[in-house]
């Protein structure tokens, strides 16, 4: 009876340890996650500044037809 309440002590602190352990470990994981997402989220940000700045540079160089046209990948043809 002694043998087994030590190992089921030794069981309980063994899981108990290993509790501990792994929730530290999961809320170091998830803060490393919470901080890439916003790390995505201000990239995402300023390629979108980008894009309407380059957008607006397309548009003042050619006229805006053109530019969409370029923009959707399609062929331009020239003006006659």
């Amino acid at each position: 009876m002694i043998i087994y309440s030590v190992v089921l002590v030794i069981v309980t602190l063994t899981c108990l340890t290993l509790s501990l352990w792994y929730a530290k470990n999961l809320g170091d994981m998830l803060g490393r996650m919470a901080n890439h997402a916003q790390k995505i989220h201000a990239k995402s940000v300023e390629l979108n500044i980008e894009k309407r700045r380059a957008d607006a540079l397309l548009c003042q160089m050619m006229p805006r037809e053109v530019a969409e046209q370029l923009k959707m990948n399609r062929e331009v043809k020239a003006a006659q």
